[in-house]
């Protein structure tokens, strides 16, 4: 099955505009606060799912959609200096904003009667590691969030899964020392960074799956 509508929540991160300019579907709709684009005849931009709603839900209308959280936002601090503020920030961003997008789209996947949730994780955030403890405990509860979502509406053919990502190609990676570079990849059995035609085919692979739902793929070169 080609894929129909992708729509991106966190399209701003750039992974999701590697994947923008990479997947393959009939149209994508992407929402971010941090971007300003002209609408094409395939790809439309909003700054904001609720207050625009209405037209979104025209867009999707009897489609098949596949909605895609990158929602990536940490503070790296260590616990012992971690202020409530900032594991607040991380749980609301990481967490309960994306719990909030995902009912909203889920009742128009009801109505179409399929679906695809699939959330990013973090292969290193679901270890944790020192410095990243907000991060980690968000990125631990989108795993128990996508559990539920999965059992709740697998009765109207939606599935819910993560994919849990290692180190990729950004030009935030680029910037990191060498040394620390190596480090970091150490960890991993492949020794090398993915690239964004992995993630293309993995988010292809979950969707063409009707029958994996409540699933974490490891999409992290073997990251230990």
């Amino acid at each position: 099955m080609d894929l129909d509508t992708i729509i991106i929540f966190g399209a701003g991160s750039n992974l999701a505009q590697q994947l923008i300019k990479k997947i393959k579907c009939k149209r994508i709709i992407c929402i971010s606060r941090n971007l300003k684009r002209t609408n094409t005849k395939k790809i439309f931009f909003f700054n904001d799912f609720f207050s625009n709603q209405k037209q979104i839900k025209k867009l999707v209308k009897r489609k098949k959609i596949t909605a895609l959280f990158f929602n990536n936002f940490t503070i790296d601090n260590l616990i012992l200096n971690k202020s409530n503020v900032e594991i607040k920030k991380e749980l609301n961003e990481n967490v309960i904003n994306v719990f909030e997008y995902s009912k909203a789209i889920a009742e128009i996947m009801i109505e179409n009667q399929f679906g695809r949730l699939i959330y990013f994780g973090s292969s290193r955030a679901l270890s944790s590691d020192i410095g990243i403890s907000g991060y980690s405990i968000s990125k631990n509860a989108l795993i128990g969030m996508m559990k539920s979502f999965s059992k709740e509406f697998s009765r109207y053919n939606i599935t819910s899964n993560c994919i849990s990502l290692g180190f990729f190609k950004s030009p935030l990676f680029s910037k990191i020392d060498e040394k620390i570079k190596k480090k970091m990849l150490s960890r991993c059995t492949i020794k090398n960074l993915g690239d964004i035609e992995s993630i293309n085919n993995a988010i292809y692979f979950v969707t063409n799956s009707k029958y994996l739902t409540g699933s974490t793929l490891f999409l992290d070169g073997g990251y230990e």
